[in-house]
């Protein structure tokens, strides 16, 4: 099919730049459905059967050139109205788009990305008012359990207003199951607090640790490190 061609030939050409630049770790493709405008420019459509096998082909082209390609965002942020960076946001009963992830795990992308955002009305998969990045029931139980996904997770930019409010929200996304925090509002702080917490509680300290298990064995498969 051309268009998977298309998007094949620029994954190539964004790749070949981040290598150029030292960069290993792309954090896309987006893969949410297009209705929600702070996410709809940058995804590719409204319509699953595009987009699951569109942001495949970027994934695979992407990782073929030894870039860590990162799927978008988790649960799915396509059907909300709001902004996340600039409130929590709350998907509302279903998961309707985590139907856009089994493919994609299936064909072996590297990295998901977890939104900001909180469901409600959903007997089984409720986050209680926390935002994804936040709930074990998402991270852990959904993604790494159910839905079997082995690769990194990383969570949105924890600078974002859909997450700042929350207390401890960087110890809470590592309890949740987050392998990497990304951009927290005050990197020492959050140093501190992890660290604080990593040498208080075993349970706390074995998930940092299989984290960091993980992003070693991602750094030797793309070559970081020897």
């Amino acid at each position: 099919m051309k268009t998977v061609e298309e998007v094949s030939a620029y994954a190539d050409t964004i790749s070949f730049d981040l290598k150029d630049i030292g960069i290993n770790y792309n954090f896309s493709p987006v893969v949410d459905m297009s209705p929600n405008k702070t996410v709809g420019f940058r995804s590719f459509g409204a319509v699953p059967a595009n987009i699951i096998p569109w942001s495949n082909a970027f994934i695979l082209a992407t990782q073929k050139q030894g870039i860590i390609a990162t799927a978008k965002h988790f649960p799915g942020h396509g059907l909300v109205s709001g902004d996340t960076h600039k409130s929590l946001q709350v998907i509302d009963g279903e998961l309707k788009e985590i139907g856009n992830y089994p493919k994609l795990i299936a064909d072996g992308v590297l990295s998901i990305m977890i939104g900001h955002l909180a469901v409600a009305n959903n007997p089984k998969y409720n986050t209680n008012g926390m935002p994804s990045t936040a709930s074990k029931v998402i991270v852990t139980d959904l993604l790494r359990t159910e839905m079997g996904f082995k690769g990194l997770i990383v969570t949105d930019a924890m600078n974002m207003g859909g997450v700042t409010a929350i207390p401890g929200c960087n110890v809470k996304a590592i309890e949740a199951g987050c392998d990497i925090v990304l951009m927290p509002l005050d990197a020492a702080k959050a140093h501190s607090d992890i660290l604080k917490k990593y040498r208080a509680d075993k349970v706390f300290k074995a998930q940092v640790d299989a984290s960091a298990k993980r992003i070693i064995r991602m750094k030797l498969c793309v070559g970081a490190i020897k």
